[in-house]
């Protein structure tokens, strides 16, 4: 859910983010060191909102001080997203070498840590003893936390990626660099979910909970990490027709949808050329389908429901397959279309396609020894 810009870049919530703010705001209310002040339930309860909502400014201050220099180092920014484990700048690229990738990564725990003197601060100014003073108090240490966690080592944290901006400097091989930060950060993320159940075993509470929430989510976003560099690695150098797979059995023009339906059922293709002759006219996939509404397959061609080539998000064979790749994330279709400058089509970029890359290139850098 997109809330608004705030320099020019998109700040979006998860549904995630509702649940854990609502959460913190009734946890901080009931907290003990909320309830030895005298307010009422409803006073405590404004004043766990409030605090919860400092906290995620907080956070996305974090956040916008690593967009903001990384656009200052002519790395476009998407969007911002909140959700339930903080926040994630979505960057349109990587950084070009590895000083300027560990300074976007040590701009957030930075600002965390100068916003923790700030609120604390303003927590004396106010009176250490006050409602405000101690709401701002515990900004002050939430903000330090949060600073002080998002160093650790553990890929793909801010720490996880400062490390790996200084092994890409040392070895000179990002690839290298991310496997040593991915394995670091596995460690840690282990060790966060083992601390965890022996919280959840010895002291009971929500506390060990989360470091297990947090330690799973640490292991999954440092494996996909790793994927993702081993894939770039991988498709360096090829074109989009090296990773094309050829096109599906075409369905002729004056075919019906219930015909398309059933040659993909056939060969398992999800995606069909459209032709009209040698003529490709689009590409009918299974997305398509939802236009029938409440026409019967059998009554709709395959041209009403279709992708005219005019309106398809294609490439060259010639593309690079790096770029290709990235087309096929932004875009959310399944496919990409590889079609030359006469208009025939070559082949299809798919996910499948692109994954069945990494095997042979793990058994090359097995067999050459080579990171």
């Amino acid at each position: 859910m997109r809330i608004g810009k705030i320099f020019g870049i998109d700040i979006v919530i998860n549904l995630s983010w509702l649940f854990i703010f609502a959460f913190w705001a009734w946890v901080l209310a009931n907290s003990d060191t909320f309830g030895r002040l005298h307010l009422s339930p409803a006073g405590r309860m404004s004043l766990g909102l409030i605090t919860s909502l400092f906290f995620f400014a907080s956070v996305l201050a974090h956040e916008l001080a690593h967009s903001l220099v990384a656009r200052s180092r002519g790395i476009p920014i998407r969007q911002i997203t909140l959700f339930i484990f903080g926040g994630v700048s979505s960057l349109e690229g990587e950084p070009s070498t590895a000083p300027v990738e560990a300074w976007i990564a040590f701009v957030g725990p930075l600002t965390s840590i100068v916003l923790a003197g700030v609120f604390l601060a303003l927590s004396m100014a106010l009176g250490p003893q006050t409602p405000l003073g101690i709401a701002s108090a515990y900004l002050a240490y939430a903000n330090f936390v949060l600073g002080i966690f998002n160093l650790l080592p553990a890929y793909p944290l801010d720490g996880g990626r400062v490390l790996h901006a200084l092994v890409w400097r040392w070895t000179k091989s990002r690839l290298r660099a991310t496997q040593v930060a991915a394995n670091v950060g596995r460690v840690l993320a282990i060790g966060l979910v083992a601390y965890g159940v022996f919280q959840m075993l010895y002291s009971g509470g929500a506390w060990g909970l989360w470091l297990i929430f947090i330690g799973w989510f640490l292991l999954q976003a440092g494996g996909a990490e790793q994927m993702q560099a081993e894939l770039l690695s991988a498709l360096q150098g090829l074109t989009a027709r090296d990773i094309a797979v050829p096109p599906a059995e075409p369905v002729p023009a004056d075919a019906t949808a219930d015909v398309a339906l059933q040659t993909m059922m056939r060969t398992g293709n999800r995606a069909l050329p459209v032709m009209l002759g040698d003529q490709l006219l689009g590409i009918i996939t299974m997305g398509d389908f939802v236009k029938l509404t409440d026409r019967a397959p059998a009554s709709a061609y395959v041209t009403s429901l279709m992708t005219r080539t005019a309106d398809l998000k294609s490439a060259p064979p010639s593309a690079s397959a790096v770029d290709v790749i990235q087309m096929l994330s932004k875009s959310g279709v399944g496919q990409i279309p590889i079609i030359d400058e006469t208009g025939t089509l070559i082949g299809f970029v798919t996910r499948d396609s692109v994954f069945k890359r990494l095997p042979l290139h793990r058994e090359m850098r097995r067999v050459t020894g080579t990171a």
